[in-house]
């Protein structure tokens, strides 16, 4: 056989296994795989090459699905800050919930009844003084209004939202202005600041306990607020 027979052979056979394994493979686009294992709508914002719209996912969860998640997972607030007072462990275990994405620090969600001692607008960061029922006229905790709100609780405080609901830290943050953003135009906006000290409220909100926070400081983002006694204001659903 001469060299030159022989190679055309060799060359032969490279193509006739690479027709083989061609015609046993499917080649795809990395965005198709992405969608294809994707179970979830918001997960492919980035991947989709859409750009995240915070604004359109709290449309889509607020009072579809985030509201409700407080009506019926809150805890009164009382026994939990009992608790945390005493054992922020045993609290933790039995009223908290701690995220695998975000800021890894236990939330709280709760509800109570309270009459409102005074609207501090001192900062920023305005505050609702709260006296718990019963009521002995002592202050117990506070009701973060803004304009600035501080922390992530409301992000961080249900189990439906991950960071793989919209796939970079950016955006993650973003959700939590915006969910920040919500709260306050459906919730603060509706009440009339200016004469609701002495006025009695039911509440809704999440607690944060940050690293090192002392508990003193603790205070709460509201996500519902009914004013039940006067007309300082109506509901923030």
């Amino acid at each position: 056989m001469t060299p030159l027979r022989n190679r055309l052979q060799q060359i032969l056979i490279l193509l006739t296994l690479f027709a083989f394994l061609y015609s046993g493979c499917t080649i795809k686009k990395l965005e198709e795989v992405d969608k294809e294992q994707s179970t979830d709508d918001y997960s492919t914002w980035t991947k989709s090459g859409n750009a995240f719209d915070p604004v359109e996912y709290v449309d889509s969860i607020w009072e579809a699905t985030f509201i409700p998640a407080y009506l019926e997972e809150s805890f009164e607030i009382a026994p939990v800050l009992s608790l945390l007072m005493s054992d922020q462990t045993e609290a933790r275990q039995k009223y908290g919930l701690t995220l695998d994405s975000g800021e890894k620090m236990p939330v709280y969600k709760v509800r109570g009844n309270a009459k409102v001692l005074e609207y501090d607008d001192s900062s920023r960061n305005g505050k609702l003084i709260l006296d718990l029922c019963p009521y002995d006229g002592q202050a117990d905790i506070a009701l973060q209004i803004g304009p600035v709100i501080k922390d992530t609780a409301l992000r961080d405080s249900v189990s439906f939202i991950s960071f793989t609901n919209v796939g970079n830290q950016l955006h993650f943050a973003n959700l939590a202005d915006e969910l920040n953003n919500r709260m306050k135009l459906k919730v603060i906006e509706p009440l009339d600041l200016q004469t609701i000290e002495g006025k009695l409220i039911c509440f809704y909100g999440a607690i944060k306990v940050n690293e090192d926070q002392t508990l003193d400081t603790l205070q709460v983002t509201p996500v519902k607020i009914e004013v039940t006694s006067g007309d300082g204001g109506n509901n923030g659903e």
